[in-house]
């Protein structure tokens, strides 16, 4: 009875105390200021590996469709999908009947041309020993009319001599004018010697006129002879695309060729289905397609934030599921040096050896880029802190953390290559005798006090309570 009288007197009480403060509103109490416990660390000097992969495929060193360039129909084909075809290969024929006429009347056309230069040169011979014979003919009416001029000059002299003496009654005037009509006629013969001297030089210009005309036929018709000849293999040219060729050592991965397929060289194999792969932005079925095979590549697409660590050489791995996981050493054989402007990643290829042809374009695969920083400068990551757009660090100087911009490497998760710290503004390398926070980044601001404790080691952890 009285533990019951007490219980009541208790409540009672404790009701008496409870009533003053209804209504009022109380202030909360303010939070007890903590100081966060944190440990210290420096960098240090190590390795630090970085792996880089993604799902990827197998793709052929070098893949090529093969359009027809000319209008045709395919008459014969000669390799089939998985035929192993060499450089320059015949892989089908296109008959074109009207391109073969066309060249077949060119090249008669450049048989023609060049007879008809042979011809030219002949007339040019011919012109030139006409020109001959005109030059040996003005030379002999040059040599008439000197003959007939010593002539008019000896009759002169003997007129002169006997007109004297006809004077003198000593010679007949009759043997005088005998003698006149001789220098006359010598005379005539002077002039029509110099009449035909000019005729036969008139003709030794008709005949060099006649042979420059015949030099330049020749000129003319040796060039008709190129242009025709230009044009012939033009034709020859069309006529070799008659023949689809393999355009290096490889496998055929796909055909589409039957015969009396009509192609086109815009559009392709008509034919095709058009679920064909490989086809063209125009829905153009390439008539067959051509992978190299002795050499395989795998594309790893490498993030911005690695692409500077990534370069020709660097290791790489490539692991293939087809094969029990089957992981294949090699290294970056190039990379596209410049980033996807969308992806904003540094495509980088994988290239493997396929001797035994294992390897099939298409095969599913990972891709690793192995980045290797040897002997940097590295601090765990738990001591890097985001501030905005800003990755930090707390040091510690005399009891308080003070924060610090920094300039970070790659990262292996655990470890962080760290290239360089702000100090007084400016951006330095690092060193050992640094003093890094390691701690809980959500209770760091700058310049707050810490306490700095001790990891515990095997000699001072204490034992577990039971």
């Amino acid at each position: 009875m009285i533990g019951l009288f007490g219980r009541y007197f208790c409540l009672g009480a404790l009701a008496i105390l409870v009533l003053p403060g209804c209504g009022q509103k109380s202030e909360p109490a303010p939070p007890a200021p903590t100081m966060p416990s944190v440990t210290l660390v420096s960098p240090v000097r190590r390795d630090i590996q970085r792996i880089v992969g993604q799902p990827a495929f197998v793709n052929a060193y070098e893949q090529t469709s093969i359009f027809p360039k000319l209008t045709g129909f395919v008459e014969k084909w000669n390799v089939d999908i998985g035929d192993k075809v060499k450089k320059d290969q015949v892989l089908a024929t296109l008959f074109i009947p009207e391109l073969l006429e066309e060249h077949r009347f060119k090249k008669a056309t450049v048989l023609l041309d060049r007879v008809l230069v042979d011809q030219a040169k002949k007339i040019v011979d011919a012109a030139a020993g006409t020109l001959q014979a005109a030059v040996a003919k003005v030379g002999q009416a040059r040599a008439d009319v000197g003959k007939f001029e010593a002539e008019v000059v000896r009759w002169q002299s003997e007129v002169k001599r006997l007109a004297s003496l006809v004077e003198q009654r000593v010679v007949d005037k009759q043997i005088l004018d005998e003698s006149t009509r001789q220098l006359k006629s010598n005379e005539a013969a002077r002039d029509a010697a110099l009449s035909g001297v000019l005729v036969a030089d008139a003709q030794r210009v008709a005949c060099e006129a006649e042979l420059a005309k015949a030099r330049v036929d020749v000129l003319a018709a040796d060039a008709t002879v190129k242009v025709a000849d230009a044009d012939e293999k033009r034709l020859a040219a069309l006529v070799g695309y008659m023949q689809l060729t393999s355009p290096f050592d490889g496998i055929v991965v796909l055909r589409n060729a039957n015969r009396g397929d009509f192609t086109q060289g815009i559009t392709g194999d008509q034919s095709a289905n058009k679920f064909s792969p490989v086809q063209s932005a125009q829905n153009a079925a390439p008539v067959f397609v051509v992978a190299r095979t002795d050499v395989v590549r795998v594309f790893v697409d490498v993030p911005e934030q690695d692409a500077n660590y990534v370069s020709v050489g660097t290791p790489a791995e490539v692991r293939l599921e087809a094969f029990n996981d089957l992981v294949l050493s090699s290294k970056v054989a190039r990379t596209s040096w410049a980033l996807n402007l969308q992806t904003r990643t540094l495509r980088a290829e994988i290239d493997l050896p396929n001797i035994d042809t294992k390897l099939l374009p298409g095969m599913y695969a990972y891709g690793y880029v192995k980045i290797i920083r040897q002997g940097v400068m590295a601090i765990p990551a738990a001591c890097v802190v985001k501030r905005g757009e800003d990755r930090v660090v707390y040091l510690h100087q005399d009891g308080k953390a003070k924060k610090a911009r920094v300039r970070l490497g790659p990262t292996d998760g655990t470890w962080v290559e760290l290239v360089a710290i702000e100090k007084d503004g400016l951006f330095a390398p690092p060193n050992a005798a640094m003093e890094l926070i390691q701690g809980d980044p959500d209770e760091m601001q700058d310049e707050s006090p810490v306490k700095v404790i001790k990891p515990e080691t095997k000699e001072t952890a204490k034992p577990a309570k039971p």
